[in-house]
């Protein structure tokens, strides 16, 4: 009888160890890595969309400044050199509005025109009297124009909840703006071959390109 005990105990050892084994949970599969989802990427670019806008607008609002002081200084015309007072007020106040906007969330604006914007302020440093007051105009007209449309793509379709109400409250001010210039352009006499003729729509936001 004792013959069968070492056999026994095996029998008995090999069987806790098949029920051990059965009784260990599964090991837990490796994590698949992450991917950037077709949302993720989506908001990615509407992110940076927006301070694609927040940059051009920014730049242009420097322009719009720089040519308004400008303006006072050598416009001949009353009318001209009252509008732009009138444009350097309403931008001075629009640009520190956007610049406490991207403070608060961490973006960088240009802090100077486009080398584009430089150029059109020398081109229009070199002329005077009633050549000066039409082709500041009729850019004013255009800018205005071409920023209207690219503040309300912005108000409706961006992405930023705080830079489309900003848009949105600038918006009747550039309306205001685009009215007076028109106002003023129709009284100096619209220049048909002026190179800043408000046709091209497309161009980004962007008030002296």
């Amino acid at each position: 009888m004792k013959r069968h005990v070492p056999l026994l105990t095996s029998m008995v050892f090999a069987a806790a160890t098949t029920l051990a084994q059965a009784q260990a949970p599964a090991p837990k599969p490796a994590p698949e890595p992450k991917t950037t989802t077709h949302s993720d990427s989506s908001t990615t670019k509407s992110a940076t969309a927006d301070q694609d806008f927040a940059k051009k607008v920014a730049a242009g609002g420097m322009a719009e400044v720089e040519l308004a002081k400008l303006a006072q200084q050598k416009a001949s015309s009353e009318e001209v050199k009252s509008l732009a007072m009138r444009l350097e007020t309403d931008h001075m106040k629009a640009n520190d509005g956007l610049k406490a906007l991207a403070s608060k969330k961490g973006w960088d604006l240009p802090t100077s025109p486009t080398p584009d914007q430089q150029a059109k302020k020398d081109k229009l440093e070199k002329l005077s009297g009633t050549a000066f007051d039409k082709q500041y105009v009729d850019l004013m007209v255009a800018n205005h124009r071409t920023n209207i449309s690219a503040f309300e793509r912005q108000a409706s379709k961006g992405t930023d909840a705080d830079l489309k109400t900003w848009a949105s409250s600038t918006l009747p001010t550039l309306e205001t703006h685009l009215d007076m210039a028109t106002k003023v352009q129709k009284s100096l006499g619209a220049s048909s071959s002026s190179k800043y003729s408000d046709k091209s729509k497309s161009a980004p936001a962007n008030p002296t390109k």
